[in-house]
Formats: C-alpha cells, sequence, structure tokens
C-alpha cells in the first residue's frame, strides 16, 4: 500500500480543517483528501457515493481497500509519520473500544466542535465569498450604487424593496413592533 484516499465533509468545518492539518504532517504513506461531495470522489469512488453516509469518515487504499469510521481514523493516524505509533496501540483489541468510543464522539459531534472552535462551514465560506456578507449591501462595483430589479419601491417609506413584498424590511418592522399598521 502506497496511498491513502481520505473521503471528508466538505461542509463541516472541522472536517475541512483536519483536512488541512493532515496535508501539513508527515507521511509514510501518501494521503489525498478529497471532498466526498466532490465531483472527482464521485467519479473514482461512485460505489461509496450510494453506500457512505455524511457522519463517517471513509479512506480507500490504493490497492481498493475501504475503511469506514473507526478503521478510517486508523489508517489515517497509521499513514503519518508522527502517529503511526498511536494507531498501532489504538488497534489492539483492548484498546479499540477506547478508540472506537473516541472517533464516535468527535464524529458525532463535529459541528458542535466547529462552533466551539469558530471553524466555519466550507459552504458558508464560499457563499460569503460569491454574495457576501448577509447584511453587506449588494452595490454595482462601478458607481456603488445599490440597486434593485424593477426599482420597485416601499409605498410607506420609498425605500427600495424586492418585487412581491408588500412593505421594505424598515416598515414591516415597525407593524410587527406595533407601531403601525398597513392599510
Amino acid at each position: 500500500m502506497r496511498a491513502l484516499s481520505v473521503l471528508y465533509d466538505e461542509t463541516c468545518g472541522f472536517c475541512v480543517r483536519c483536512a488541512q492539518w493532515l496535508r501539513e504532517q508527515r507521511m509514510l504513506v501518501g494521503l489525498e483528501c478529497l471532498p466526498a461531495g466532490s465531483e472527482e470522489a464521485a467519479r473514482r469512488f461512485p460505489e461509496l457515493r450510494r453506500s457512505g453516509t455524511a457522519q463517517e469518515l471513509v479512506v480507500v487504499d490504493d490497492e481498493g481497500g475501504v475503511y469506514r469510521d473507526t478503521h478510517a481514523w486508523l489508517m489515517v493516524l497509521w499513514a503519518l509519520e508522527d502517529y503511526r505509533t498511536w494507531a498501532v496501540r489504538l488497534s489492539r483489541p483492548s484498546l479499540m473500544p477506547l478508540a472506537r468510543n473516541a472517533f464516535e464522539l468527535l464524529s458525532s459531534n463535529r459541528r458542535r466542535l466547529s462552533d466551539w472552535l469558530h471553524l466555519e462551514d466550507e459552504l458558508v465560506r464560499r457563499d460569503l465569498e460569491e454574495v457576501g456578507a448577509p447584511d453587506a449591501p449588494k452595490c454595482a462595483p462601478e458607481d456603488g450604487a445599490c440597486r434593485l430589479p424593477d426599482g420597485v419601491r416601499c409605498e410607506g417609506c420609498g425605500r427600495p424593496m424586492a418585487r412581491g413584498r408588500v412593505a421594505c424590511p424598515h416598515c414591516l418592522a415597525e407593524v410587527v413592533g406595533g407601531r403601525e399598521q398597513l392599510g
């Protein structure tokens, strides 16, 4: 065995950070980290797309062996120079239940870990890069003027608003707050 492909959840901030960390480690066996939902992963491992769950880590070796969950975690550690000894120790029958519990705890709480460690989800990061923060105005870069399609304006205050709305967010906030009623 000369290489391992690690299929990770690219929508999980913790998983993305782990993949980055793996790429920085000294390896005894080559590791390639692939987002599980990527076209490359689907092309190379079409049978895994149907059978794997979003919760599990999946590792595929260059000979076609597939490792899931605890065994996948141990294979990743085994491939790393500084962690091979730990992989061997944790794979012993007396420590395997401990390893299984530890890896299941990590896997089942990875979203909480992402939040706790302030690791944003990869999809959220991509969305922010493409459209900007939710509260940032979407302005035309050439003149800085914010525009909405068709120039729809709120009847209450004249502010721009999206087509199909009864009032702009500012007027709606006043209605919800009980300050004013729409007529």
